[in-house]
């Protein structure tokens, strides 16, 4: 079982009455904001109002995915090779680019306001005098509708961490770590190691643990090791080479799979097929290929043409998604001068993020941020000691890097949702 937490934690009582019909942001604006330290503030309480609500588990095979970068992409892989093996699924991630009902799919689908607002009413009905956070309401519905729709598998991104995520209530027949690196260290630890400690936290006795990332911390391998989990690591047990994507079934063999494209990186491709041949008893090559070609991830290195330039666009908001970055734009923009557009959030390393950026862009400019956690252009310049760069609004930067660029050049739009988000509103694109 997951570790107690609190089981209550403050007390606005019963949330305030909605003139309806109401979309699901307005629904929780009663709540507040969703504070990053209140994802991981204990569990004791949310497993209480799941298990009222009879909604755990959400499904007959539940995968569980952690990660510092990665997790999204996995999540949306294993979603599309689970259909295309004729299985029903519901999937949840966090946090969303544009409306919320992103973060709750059926069978591919985002869940309408409707639904969606009546899985929160359930939750609000069912909790008692329980207070729940945003992320908890929102994860709780999300598992409300996964049972209610009776889906086979329910595949599950972990919010932040893991031994104390809302998600961690559900005990994954698969769980996945796409990768472990430096981001939220306030929260969760200082360097890897304590990371790694917070995020194996999703481990259970006996079940698979998929790790997509480098080399794991002694924490990861040290927990699993005491719950007798069985590790499959990138590299070793699975990958990518010239010959296509490898795996290893539970059976110990070695399974191959076609180099198809899809929308998702090379290596959390691997990942989800390993965990995915882990939870299913059908994976084959034909479900493979008509899963790659469905794969959409907006926001994660999403290429797109708008006002005579190609643009790129991530939410990569850490000095390994920037890394990740740099590399890729290498090799899908070999002999093309990228232009960069950066806008993180104030609890974000600017220099780390910058470092591999510079090396990769022909321009780097920065752009204001506008959430509550909102951080200004001008002090992201000074943080990168880069007095020469281009800060002001988003509109400005982008307006900046169209002038830098020729036509059919690459604008590249990273650091946080929120600059993403917003360039996606501003080149009017759909979804």
């Amino acid at each position: 079982m997951p570790p107690r937490g609190p089981r209550r934690l403050g007390g606005w009582g019963r949330l305030a009455p909605v003139t309806r019909p109401i979309t699901p942001e307005a629904w929780l604006e009663r709540i507040g904001r969703e504070i990053p330290a209140n994802v991981v503030r204990g569990l004791g309480h949310v497993a209480d109002v799941a298990e009222r609500l009879g909604i755990n588990p959400p499904a007959p095979l539940s995968f569980v995915v952690a990660g510092t970068n990665g997790k999204g992409s996995t999540v949306a892989v294993l979603e599309r090779l689970l259909l295309a093996h004729g299985h029903t699924v519901g999937s949840t991630t966090s946090p969303h680019l544009k409306r919320f009902n992103e973060r709750i799919r059926i069978n591919g689908v985002a869940a309408d306001d409707a639904a969606i607002v009546e899985a929160l009413d359930t939750v609000d009905a069912g909790r008692g005098d329980v207070e729940l956070s945003y992320f908890e309401f929102a994860v709780l519905a999300a598992l409300a509708l996964h049972r209610r729709a009776n889906v086979a598998a329910s595949v599950l991104e972990v919010g932040l961490g893991g031994r104390l995520d809302a998600v961690n209530i559900v005990d994954g027949d698969v769980t996945v770590i796409a990768s472990i690196g430096l981001d939220h260290q306030a929260i969760l630890g200082p360097d890897r190691e304590a990371i790694g400690g917070e995020k194996a936290g999703i481990l259970r006795p006996g079940t698979p643990l998929v790790f997509g990332g480098g080399d794991p911390p002694d924490s990861v391998l040290g927990r699993a090791a005491e719950l007798e989990a069985p590790v499959y690591l990138a590299g070793r047990d699975f990958g990518h080479d010239s010959e296509g994507y490898w795996l290893t079934g539970k059976d110990d063999a070695v399974r191959r799979f076609d180099d198809v494209s899809c929308a998702a990186a090379t290596a959390n491709v691997a990942t989800a097929l390993q965990a995915a041949a882990l939870g299913m008893t059908d994976l084959r090559n034909p479900g493979w290929h008509e899963a790659a070609g469905l794969v959409h991830i907006p926001g994660r290195f999403e290429t797109v043409r708008a006002r005579g330039r190609q643009w790129v666009l991530d939410v990569g908001h850490n000095a390994d998604g920037a890394a990740f970055l740099a590399g890729q734009l290498a090799e899908r923009f070999p002999n093309q001068p990228v232009h960069c557009v950066v806008g993180c959030l104030e609890d974000k390393d600017i220099r780390a993020i910058v470092a591999p950026l510079r090396k990769a862009t022909a321009t780097l400019r920065f752009a204001d941020t506008e959430t509550w956690r909102a951080r200004s252009a001008a002090s992201m310049r000074e943080a990168a000691r880069m007095p020469e760069a281009f800060a002001g609004s988003l509109d400005a930067a982008i307006e900046h890097a169209l002038a830098s660029s020729a036509e059919d050049g690459v604008i590249l739009v990273c650091g946080s949702f929120d600059v993403v988000e917003r360039t996606r509103r501003l080149l009017s694109l759909p979804g």
